[in-house]
């Protein structure tokens, strides 16, 4: 049975509950969360489990079960139970896997013989060669590998996971350590390979491209200098050419700029006489016009008294009998005005004869339809002197008022107001006739001058022209000769750059070329190189050095076996290892042997925690080394502390936790986060610690240490975390020695070491 998700103790009666779909829960029950299997399983075989369930809980089954048993014929509660139990037995399966190793297996049987007695027993050994073969060709099938590659990838991967069998083994009989290689170890390869592979891949193509690209700016530059070298000996006689022909085209300017000069003070002269004479012509024009607005105003309101008469009105008048005084002035004035003759009646008196024009008016002006049109088409301008002359008395004829005559006629009211308007307009226009024939005379001589005056301008403009066409030619070959020396200037300055560049760079051209060809190499062989890296983050991190380095040798034979890309020697820190890196762990009490080196790239490397066999305590005094001088404060907690609490906390804010001194049994609870069982909720990262959840931070790291030299962990241990010595060895402290002695005894080596890993 694996372990429950909130490690509740569910028991036997949770089992029989879900079978009939009643609410509990997981059925994935742990080993800790049955309460009596003996129990469980003999009830499961007998049909019954006595006392299992209360009476509250009887009660709630026979509700659910009710109606499926009535259907199949049960009535009463003892039946209804009874029917519960047996769909519990059809239904129920039970399966418990259980590790064989160490004394828990022993103890649970001795305690609970149901285990042998009520349980078929199926002892599962390791995996066979083709399902090693089939589980990595299902998931290595989507990694970029050519077939034959892919193949001895497949291949390899099979011999790895039997020569660690082997190696175990070993390890057990000559220094008697435990360690228990599993399926998932083989599934931890595999997936350290794919994800340790594109990693490598991106980091040393990314390389190779920096040094690529390098190179070619080194092989641009060097074609640029021959380039610019050939340019510049170009540019120079150009520039001298230009140089020449600009001091030329500027002395043919200062010519043309005297005779500009000229030509505008003969031009500014004559256009001041020219402005003279138009301001007089204005005058006299502004003259004449303030005459003639004098009349303007009253004949406009005659026009408009004329235009809003009807047609009616001067039929109106037409029609009169006996007009009025005012009516035949009117009609008097008209005839005057429009060359109507009088009709010779005889006087009151009946001796003498006098002028009518009233009926001639009637005929020839009242009588016409076109009598308005006549009126507003009159021409104003050039009226009779013997018409003025009989019209003038009757601009101080009270009688001959418009305001007078308008009792008697609108129409005749209308058009006393044009007469009037008309002997004004006329008075008016004898006094401006001869301005304006002075205007016009003036005006014609001022455009005579104009003319003059515009033909000047337009030489004038045409000599400006000139002269700004030729500052434009100048001003165009000056700009091409300064850009002609900007280039020669820009020209010659990129050259000795260039030459600088070329010269500074003439050695580390080869080392790049060096450098590119063997990054290169190294990308071929990554396939091979990641493999054993890979074996190693998954396998050998609980060997001692001499286990490791036979491995690895065998390792490296397999690939030449298999015709897999490798590197002739292999070192997990050149394949996996960042030398910068390396160093700052060796300042932080790293101890600077290949073992604790290689255990520290594990740990970066690996998915899993990593779980520490520490007894000198190297490796917690180069955690608590390593945090601290990041500035993050590294939560401490031991097993034999209450530290849940601290633990959940350390996981919600993200913060480096070690967790000391475990002995080789570890506590339930940790399940889940050595497992990584994270799970979303909603959109939070979440994990189960015990029965309570809290929020998982993606900057939480865990280690683990523990003092005892040489724990026998159990295989579900040894899945869940990485199992890292660090356990001094002759060979450790040796290579720690010569570390320090380099360092006390050549200080100066050591210094030019250190600085060339940095500028590497």
């Amino acid at each position: 049975m694996g372990s429950g998700p909130e490690g509740t103790e569910y028991g036997a009666e949770g089992s029989f509950r879900a079978t009939l779909g009643l609410p509990w829960g997981s059925l994935n029950l742990g080993v800790h969360g049955v309460k009596d299997p003996d129990l469980a399983l003999a009830g499961a075989k007998q049909r019954s489990v006595p006392n299992l369930f209360n009476a509250e809980d009887k009660t709630q089954i026979l509700e659910v079960s009710t109606s499926a048993a009535q259907a199949a014929g049960c009535s009463d509660p003892a039946e209804i139970f009874a029917f519960f139990t047996e769909q519990c037995r059809k239904n129920l399966h039970l399966v418990l896997a259980l590790s064989p190793i160490g004394e828990a297996f022993r103890r649970r049987v001795r305690m609970f013989p149901a285990i042998v007695n009520c349980c078929t027993i199926d002892w599962f050994m390791e995996w066979p060669e083709e399902a090693l073969r089939g589980v990595a060709t299902h998931f290595l099938q989507k990694v970029d590998l050519a077939k034959d590659v892919f193949t001895g990838v497949v291949e390899i991967c099979v011999r790895m996971q039997e020569s660690v069998f082997e190696l175990t083994d070993r390890f057990r009989r000559e220094v008697q350590r435990h360690y228990y290689v599993t399926p998932t170890s083989y599934l931890e390869l595999i997936n350290s390979f794919k994800g340790v592979l594109a990693s490598k891949r991106d980091d040393v193509s990314g390389a190779k491209r920096r040094y690529d690209d390098g190179l070619e700016k080194v092989i641009s530059t060097e074609e640029q200098v021959k380039t610019m070298s050939i340019q510049l000996e170009e540019l120079r006689p150009v520039l001298k050419q230009t140089s020449a022909e600009t001091a030329d085209l500027m002395t043919v300017i200062e010519h043309k700029q005297e005779e500009a000069s000229a030509t505008q003070a003969v031009v500014a002269k004559e256009e001041e006489a020219a402005s003279q004479q138009a301001e007089a012509s204005r005058t006299m024009k502004e003259e004449c016009q303030a005459d003639l607005d004098k009349a303007l105003p009253a004949l406009n309101a005659a026009l408009d008294a004329l235009k809003s008469l009807k047609k009616g009105d001067i039929v109106e008048v037409k029609n009169m009998k006996s007009p009025p005084e005012g009516v035949i002035t009117v009609s008097k004035a008209l005839c005057w005005m429009f060359d109507v003759k009088p009709k010779k009646v005889t006087a009151e008196d009946g001796r003498t004869k006098i002028d009518d024009y009233w009926e001639p008016s009637k005929k020839s002006l009242w009588g016409d339809s076109k009598m308005l049109d006549r009126l507003l088409g009159y021409d104003k301008d050039h009226i009779p002197v013997e018409v003025i002359e009989k019209l003038k008395p009757l601009e101080d004829d009270p009688e001959f008022d418009p305001e007078v005559i308008k009792k008697a006629s609108t129409a005749a009211m209308g058009i006393c107001k044009w007469v009037r308007a008309m002997i004004v307009y006329d008075g008016v226009a004898k006094v401006v006739g001869p301005k304006k024939e002075a205007l016009a005379q003036a005006e014609s001589e001022l455009a005579k001058v104009m003319g003059v005056l515009n033909e000047k301008k337009a030489e004038l403009k045409a000599v400006q022209d000139n002269v700004s066409r030729l500052l434009a030619d100048f001003e165009s070959a000056r700009k091409k000769k300064d850009d002609l020396a900007v280039q020669v200037d820009d020209c010659s300055k990129r050259l000795v750059r260039a030459e600088k560049l070329i010269s500074g760079l003439g050695g580390e051209k080869t080392r790049w070329i060096e450098s590119s060809k063997r990054l290169g190499e190294q990308y071929t062989n990554l396939t091979g190189d990641v493999l054993i890296g890979s074996g190693i983050l998954a396998y050998l991190g609980t060997f001692t050095g001499r286990y490791r380095v036979d491995t690895v040798k065998s390792w490296v034979q397999l690939m030449k076996e298999n015709q897999l890309p490798s590197a002739q020697e292999f070192s997990l820190r050149t394949v996996l290892g960042d030398e910068v890196q390396i160093r700052q762990w060796v300042i932080d009490k790293l101890p600077n042997d290949q073992v604790s080196v290689e255990n520290a790239i594990i740990i970066q490397r690996s998915r899993r925690w990593p779980l520490m066999i520490d007894p000198q305590l190297q490796a917690n005094q180069w955690v608590r080394k390593t945090y601290a001088g990041r500035g993050e404060q590294l939560r401490i907690l031991r097993l034999t502390q209450n530290y849940a609490r601290e633990l959940e906390g350390a996981i919600t804010y993200g913060k480096p936790t070690l967790l000391e001194n475990v002995l080789e049994q570890l506590d339930p609870l940790l399940e889940p986060l050595l497992q990584k069982a994270i799970f979303k909720a909603g959109s939070v990262m979440m994990i189960r610690l015990g029965d309570s959840q809290c929020e998982y931070n993606k900057d939480f790291r865990f280690f683990i240490t523990t003092k005892l030299p040489n724990p026998h962990y159990s295989p579900e241990i040894c899945v869940q975390v990485t199992l890292l010595n660090f356990m001094a060895t002759p060979d450790g402290l040796q290579d720690q020695m010569l570390g320090i002695l380099v360092a006390k005894e050549e200080p100066e080596v050591e210094r030019k070491r250190q600085n060339l890993v940095v500028e590497s």
